[in-house]
């Protein structure tokens, strides 16, 4: 451990005073080291990221690291636990002749899941035949670069909403001719779709 810790301080001191910013290998060294690619994903709560590398049996000196959202990474194989919203990631790769390589995977967007929360009428809500109706509703979730979020009211005689309901506005204007009416609303962006957990009733009043 002493040793490889070491060697690491070595490199990058070596590196620090190097006169090679380039994002590629000397033309004049030995390809002994070769930076094919990142692979980028995400899984659950987690971002994960490989690198693949080929090495000569003479590579035996070489130096990387992820950079993961400002966070270092010394592994090949790097996995961050992550929050919603857009992250970075970067992959750096020293040779023994100190010239670097780097890949990078950017605006890795993890979206927020929609959520649709009913808010009035309230649930059983009683109402006059002649009573103009306003459905009002809170969509949350919605991510920085989603842009015009929608929303459908769903009416229907029945608990089936949104198999069996039709859209309409916010508004609900009479006259109604059923006893009790059932209601949901559905959201949507261009990367999510969102119903409402809760079916609310209204009462028509005789």
């Amino acid at each position: 451990m002493i040793k490889m810790f070491l060697f690491f301080q070595t490199i990058a001191a070596l590196f620090l005073i190097s006169c090679s910013n380039s994002d590629k290998f000397n033309a004049n060294s030995k390809p002994e080291l070769e930076l094919l690619g990142i692979v980028c994903g995400q899984s659950g709560a987690y971002m994960y990221a490989h690198a693949n590398l080929s090495l000569t049996d003479d590579s035996e000196y070489y130096y990387y690291y992820w950079i993961i959202d400002g966070e270092q990474f010394y592994k090949l194989d790097a996995q961050k636990r992550i929050s919603y919203g857009e992250h970075s990631l970067k992959f750096v790769l020293i040779d023994n002749f100190l010239d670097t390589l780097s890949d990078s995977c950017y605006n890795i967007r993890i979206n927020e899941p929609l959520k649709v929360t009913l808010l009035s009428p309230v649930e059983e809500y009683k109402a006059e035949k002649t009573d103009t109706i306003k459905f009002q509703y809170k969509i949350s979730g919605i991510d920085t670069w989603e842009e015009n979020p929608q929303a459908r009211v769903y009416i229907s005689t029945d608990k089936e909403v949104w198999e069996n309901g039709k859209q309409i506005d916010s508004l609900w204007i009479p006259p109604f001719t059923e006893e009790v009416y059932y209601w949901g609303v559905k959201a949507f962006t261009g990367q999510d779709t969102a119903f409402s957990k809760e079916i609310r009733s209204v009462w028509i009043k005789n």
